[in-house]
């Protein structure tokens, strides 16, 4: 039988969270990153801080391009799903998107874009 200092072993969890803003087609936009072990979760959204969808993307060594899974909201979540898969596939970790902007492509472009400098920037955050 394990003894209670076996069984009661520590896990090494933590949260990092940061956050950042920039105007992106006269809209100012924001970002927080909360970064886990070998994952992240990246909230895009206007001041109003609402959260309408989650999706989640990883890779896999089945396929070249990463699996995902639109976890919650009212419709499909097609931007937040292609943004994890992005991202996830630039990472290779777990990663979360909840993108709460208006449906706009060249939005979305700038949004990935603006992930990836900031990547570059300060890829502790990630």
């Amino acid at each position: 039988m394990a003894s209670i200092n076996e069984i009661n072993t520590t896990a090494d969890c933590s949260f990092d969270v940061n956050n950042f803003v920039d105007n992106l087609l006269d809209q100012e936009v924001h970002f927080q990153v909360l970064k886990m072990k070998e994952s992240f979760f990246v909230w895009i959204g206007s001041a109003a801080a609402k959260m309408e969808g989650l999706a989640v993307a990883m890779t896999t060594n089945i396929e070249s391009d990463p699996s995902s899974a639109s976890l919650f909201g009212e419709n499909v979540d097609i931007l937040s799903t292609a943004l994890a898969k992005k991202l996830a596939k630039a990472t290779k970790k777990q990663v979360f998107v909840s993108y709460n902007l208006p449906c706009d492509q060249q939005m979305l472009s700038l949004v990935e874009k603006r992930v990836h400098d900031e990547m570059k920037q300060h890829p502790e955050w990630f």
